[in-house]
């Protein structure tokens, strides 16, 4: 087993990882998110994923951690709608507004990852990310986008809406890794699991519970 790190302070990504039944330790990173509008969003967010895992991995090497095998994970998401990268709302204006704009639209929910650490003595990192595309229902009205609003779970979200909470119902269809929606891609995770450490996740992670 081998002792595994998310470098986040995603409640989501958290929950996702209790959900499995995986023993790993949250941190917080240190690392401040800029930026730079030039860059395509699917390389930003990797970029953002490695920055938070790699700010980790600093403060572990200046403490002195004990030596031996890690793995910390850094992730971050990010909406992608005709082009343009989709952020929080501002306000429930803005929310409303962000809302309309899906109608009958598809999008792009996306993750970008940081897989980095030291396994077999040697420093290994990869940098990978997943797409998931979800359509919205074209029959989605003011009304019920006001309706969502109330419930409150739109504040803080990309996209002003939680599909883990009533936001999902604007959906039409979801073509792909809803755990990706969720924030971390679990299937992408275990085949670079496999790549760094030759070892399927299973042999990897540590079960909850265990000595």
């Amino acid at each position: 087993m081998i002792p595994f790190i998310l470098a986040s302070t995603s409640q989501n990504r958290r929950d996702l990882l209790d959900k499995m039944g995986i023993v790993y330790e949250a941190q917080a990173p240190d690392y401040e998110e800029v930026i730079d509008i030039s860059m395509p969003p699917k390389e930003q967010i990797q970029d953002f994923a490695r920055g938070k895992a790699l700010s980790v991995y600093t403060r572990r090497q200046s403490l002195g951690k004990e030596a031996g095998d890690f793995l910390i994970l850094g992730c971050d998401s990010m909406i992608s709608f005709e082009g343009q990268s989709i952020g929080k709302p501002r306000d429930r204006s803005d929310a409303f507004t962000q809302l309309s704009r899906f109608r009958g639209k598809s999008q792009e929910i996306m993750s970008g990852c940081a897989l980095l650490g030291i396994v077999g003595g040697k420093y290994v990192e990869k940098i990978f990310y997943e797409s998931t595309p979800v359509q919205f229902r074209s029959d989605i009205t003011d009304e019920q986008i006001e309706q969502y609003l109330a419930f409150g779970d739109w504040e803080g979200k990309c996209g002003a809406y939680s599909i883990l909470g009533t936001g999902i119902y604007f959906l039409e269809s979801i073509d792909g890794d809803f755990q990706n929606i969720i924030g971390i891609p679990i299937l992408k995770l275990g085949a670079i699991i496999r790549d760094i450490t030759g070892k399927s996740p299973l042999e990897v992670f540590k079960p909850q519970g265990s000595s």
